[in-house]
Protein backbone atom coordinates (compact mmCIF):
# COMPACT_ATOMS: atom_id res chain seq x y z
CA UNK A 1 0.00 0.00 0.00
CA UNK A 2 2.66 2.53 0.97
CA UNK A 3 4.82 1.64 -2.02
CA UNK A 4 2.19 3.04 -4.39
CA UNK A 5 1.85 6.32 -2.48
CA UNK A 6 3.63 9.22 -4.30
CA UNK A 7 3.69 11.26 -1.09
CA UNK A 8 6.21 8.86 0.41
CA UNK A 9 8.63 9.93 -2.33
CA UNK A 10 8.03 13.60 -1.48
CA UNK A 11 8.78 13.03 2.19
CA UNK A 12 11.77 10.83 1.32
CA UNK A 13 13.29 13.60 -0.76
CA UNK A 14 12.99 16.03 2.15
CA UNK A 15 14.70 13.60 4.52
CA UNK A 16 17.40 12.87 1.93
CA UNK A 17 18.15 16.61 1.69
CA UNK A 18 18.40 16.82 5.48
CA UNK A 19 20.75 13.86 5.79
CA UNK A 20 22.71 14.84 2.68
CA UNK A 21 23.45 18.32 4.03
CA UNK A 22 24.73 16.90 7.29
CA UNK A 23 26.90 14.23 5.69
CA UNK A 24 28.32 16.72 3.15
CA UNK A 25 29.48 18.95 6.00
CA UNK A 26 31.01 16.01 7.89
CA UNK A 27 33.00 14.92 4.82
CA UNK A 28 34.14 18.49 4.12
CA UNK A 29 35.33 19.05 7.71
CA UNK A 30 36.95 15.63 7.95
CA UNK A 31 38.94 16.30 4.78
CA UNK A 32 39.99 19.75 6.04
CA UNK A 33 41.07 18.37 9.43
CA UNK A 34 43.07 15.61 7.77
CA UNK A 35 45.07 18.24 5.89
CA UNK A 36 45.93 20.19 9.07
CA UNK A 37 49.16 19.60 11.00
CA UNK A 38 48.83 17.34 14.05
CA UNK A 39 49.33 20.22 16.49
CA UNK A 40 46.34 22.04 15.02
CA UNK A 41 44.23 18.89 14.86
CA UNK A 42 44.64 18.47 18.62
CA UNK A 43 43.31 21.98 19.19
CA UNK A 44 39.97 21.10 17.55
CA UNK A 45 36.92 19.59 19.19
CA UNK A 46 35.82 16.00 18.95
CA UNK A 47 34.66 14.27 15.82
CA UNK A 48 32.26 14.75 13.94
CA UNK A 49 31.91 18.50 14.54
CA UNK A 50 35.60 19.39 14.89
CA UNK A 51 34.70 22.69 16.54
CA UNK A 52 37.53 25.24 16.52
CA UNK A 53 38.61 26.63 19.91
CA UNK A 54 37.40 30.01 21.14
CA UNK A 55 40.86 31.60 20.94
CA UNK A 56 42.18 30.58 17.53
CA UNK A 57 45.86 29.72 17.27
CA UNK A 58 47.74 31.23 14.37
CA UNK A 59 47.13 29.31 11.16
CA UNK A 60 43.73 27.96 12.15
CA UNK A 61 41.75 30.94 10.83
CA UNK A 62 41.12 29.43 7.36
CA UNK A 63 39.74 26.28 8.98
CA UNK A 64 37.49 28.33 11.27
CA UNK A 65 36.16 30.21 8.24
CA UNK A 66 35.47 26.90 6.44
CA UNK A 67 33.73 25.62 9.58
CA UNK A 68 31.40 28.66 9.62
CA UNK A 69 30.73 28.54 5.85
CA UNK A 70 29.96 24.83 5.87
CA UNK A 71 27.52 25.36 8.77
CA UNK A 72 25.71 28.08 6.82
CA UNK A 73 25.46 25.84 3.74
CA UNK A 74 24.16 22.94 5.85
CA UNK A 75 21.54 25.17 7.46
CA UNK A 76 20.53 26.42 4.02
CA UNK A 77 20.04 22.86 2.76
CA UNK A 78 18.10 22.05 5.93
CA UNK A 79 15.86 25.08 5.32
CA UNK A 80 15.13 23.84 1.80
CA UNK A 81 14.42 20.37 3.22
CA UNK A 82 11.99 21.72 5.81
CA UNK A 83 10.25 23.88 3.21
CA UNK A 84 9.94 20.84 0.97
CA UNK A 85 8.53 18.76 3.83
CA UNK A 86 6.03 21.52 4.63
CA UNK A 87 5.00 21.61 0.96
CA UNK A 88 4.55 17.84 0.92
CA UNK A 89 2.52 18.02 4.12
CA UNK A 90 0.27 20.69 2.59
CA UNK A 91 -0.28 18.46 -0.44
CA UNK A 92 -1.21 15.51 1.79
CA UNK A 93 -3.56 17.59 3.94
CA UNK A 94 -5.15 19.26 0.90
CA UNK A 95 -5.85 15.85 -0.64
CA UNK A 96 -7.46 14.60 2.58
CA UNK A 97 -9.64 17.71 2.94
CA UNK A 98 -10.88 17.64 -0.64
Amino acid sequence: MMGNNPYILLFGLGFALFIGGKSWRRRKLKRAVRDLPTRMQRALGDEPNYDPPEDLPEGLEPYAALHRRSRRVMYGVWAVAFLWLAYALVLVLRKQVL
